[in-house]
């Protein structure tokens, strides 16, 4: 389980009750990763999302391309694992780590479950995966651009 002092030092949760933030706690736990090991691997079903804390993430699409093509770096503090609140539920890109970190892993169905009874849990959240997901977007276009 993280600490809410931890969550609270996300955007994420900003404006988000103590009560909500319990119970976002009890479904997250802190991970170390190794440099090379992907935390989830493009269109396998995505289980957690996850908050980096330390170390650098690239976010690889694999699709139709053999060797892949990194279309975004995060760093700490930036979500990973969007797939995981969005329909069908599966993950878009690979996600393999630069150099070794830490990550929180909040539980999927979890925190869907949560949303859903929560709406301000959820009305924040989405807000900020939209934000996540328009710089994901421009990312890779930039990337499609120069590679084109």
């Amino acid at each position: 389980m993280v600490s809410i002092e931890v969550l609270r030092s996300f955007p994420y949760f900003a404006g988000v009750s103590a009560e909500s933030l319990k119970a976002v706690a009890a479904i997250t736990e802190e991970r170390a990763f190794p440099a090379g090991q992907p935390l989830f691997k493009e269109d396998d079903p995505a289980r957690a999302l996850y908050i980096l804390r330390e170390g650098q993430v690239d976010i690889v699409y694999r699709r139709h391309v053999d060797e892949g093509r990194v279309v975004d770096t995060v760093v700490a503090g930036d979500l990973i694992g969007w797939s995981s609140l969005v329909e069908p539920y599966r993950c878009t890109a690979t996600a393999v780590p630069r150099e070794a970190g830490r990550a929180v892993r909040i539980d999927a169905a979890g925190i869907r479950n949560l949303c859903e009874h929560d709406h301000t849990l959820g009305y924040h959240l989405l807000k900020e995966l939209a934000g996540t997901l328009s710089r994901r977007l421009q990312g890779a276009l930039v990337q499609l651009a120069a590679g084109g």
